[in-house]
């Protein structure tokens, strides 16, 4: 029984069609990130400090456990304080 070796007769037409398909192929990361600043998070009604328990979008609304106020994480970004977070954009 004999196998099949596809080196042992060379294809010139193969090879064309890899090479030809090889200059259309575009890697690219499965997600880009930018690291924009690093600021705190407080409540926008009584200043009181928030720290999250994971990422969160730009518009996504969270709430302040002391007040129990609602606002956009926009609203939540302070120049400094404390906890401190790092914005990251995700491209």
């Amino acid at each position: 029984m004999a196998l099949f070796d596809p080196g042992a007769r060379p294809d010139p037409e193969r090879e064309e069609r890899l090479r030809a398909s090889a200059s259309r192929v575009e890697i690219r990361p499965a997600e880009r990130a930018a690291h924009l600043a690093v600021r705190s998070l407080a409540c926008p009604a009584c200043d009181m400090p928030l720290a999250l328990a994971g990422p969160v979008s730009w518009h996504e609304p969270i709430g302040c456990p002391f007040c129990d106020g609602w606002a956009p994480t926009r609203e939540y970004v302070r120049e400094q304080g404390w906890p401190e977070v790092d914005l990251i954009a995700r491209l």
